[in-house]
């Protein structure tokens, strides 16, 4: 069987989100030597003097110690992927190449909110990041439809129902539903670094961090009972991120625009349950972690699979600036 210790898995893989998270929210503190006490001026020069020290200072550098809280917009372009699949009915099929779509502008609209602190060339960010994925079922998201709809046939191999698996499958005929709809949602955390900017307003920067992926898994298998449906939130691995942006200051309004890569080890159980409620993204959380510390097994199996994704994001926040430790 793939993936023989995937409780082992999890619950690694959750101990490793967590301390990546508190790894990068700690910032950087950077201790700057005293400002040298300038000898005073002679009494002859004194009204030159004093018309200098009324002028403002231009060799100094522009103070970048602010914060951003922001959100942005995105659309992922996801690369094919891997999915493996077991089920307590003699099920261990793999499929290969599937490809995955975003429907970004289709609600809720792809996209995330951020906190931002800066402390002169360092800084960190938190931030969640909300997209979708759905497979190719020739439908869009929540099943709705598409006006050119694509159903993607993707190789395969192992057993299906604990027959051979044809060395071809055509997905709609496996599922009704392959999604992750009300959210590829991932929980950053990363270190950043400001680079070099002619203009004091514009802040290029580059950003490294990891986290976790915590998306709506929605499994339907085709003409199975709704029983055997999974529909809910699931803590489902570890994620990562690399950000190269470019901001611009105006006032306290910040613009930005950024590539983002972010990749995700997603490792969904199907439970056939419900969420409790649509958003209830806690509730369902936490009753997965029932089912761990009682050492129960999903119901309907398990399953693996990977998603990364390249984006262009676009957002807008308000800065904060932080004045100086007296």
């Amino acid at each position: 069987m793939i993936h023989r210790y995937s409780r082992i898995f999890e619950k690694t893989s959750a101990a490793i989100g967590a301390l990546s998270l508190l790894a990068f929210v700690l910032p950087t503190l950077v201790v700057e030597p005293p400002a040298p006490d300038w000898l005073e001026m002679a009494a002859s020069g004194a009204g030159a003097a004093s018309a200098s020290e009324n002028k403002p200072d231009t060799t100094a550098p522009a103070s970048d110690d602010d914060q951003v809280f922001a959100f942005f917009v995105g659309n992922p372009i996801y690369y094919r992927s891997t999915f493996n699949l077991q089920r307590p009915d003699g099920t261990d099929l793999t499929l290969k190449g599937l490809g995955w779509d975003g429907d970004a502008l289709y609600f809720p609209i792809d996209g995330g909110v951020r906190f931002m602190r800066w402390r002169g060339q360092t800084g960190y960010m938190l931030e969640h990041l909300h997209n979708k994925a759905i497979a190719r079922l020739g439908r869009g998201a929540h099943g709705r439809k598409l006006r050119y709809p694509v159903v993607e046939e993707v190789a395969a191999s192992g057993t299906w129902k604990g027959e051979p698996a044809p060395k071809r499958i055509l997905l709609a005929d496996l599922f009704d539903r392959l999604e992750f709809t009300h959210g590829h949602n991932m929980l950053f955390a990363a270190g950043l670094l400001k680079l070099a900017s002619p203009m004091a307003s514009v802040r290029p920067y580059l950003g490294l961090g990891g986290g976790v992926a915590f998306p709506h898994t929605e499994v339907w298998f085709k003409g199975e009972p709704r029983a055997t449906r999974t529909y809910e939130y699931q803590y489902a691995g570890p994620a990562m991120q690399g950000v190269a942006g470019l901001e611009l200051k105006v006032g306290k309004v910040s613009y930005f625009l950024e590539y983002k890569f972010s990749y995700a080890w997603i490792h969904g159980a199907l439970t056939g349950e419900r969420s409790w409620q649509n958003w209830d993204v806690f509730g369902d959380l936490w009753r997965q972690f029932r089912r761990w510390s009682k050492g129960e097994k999903p119901k309907h199996g398990d399953f693996q699979t990977t998603l990364g994704a390249h984006q262009i994001l676009l957002g807008i926040g308000y800065r904060r600036a932080v004045p100086p430790k007296q």
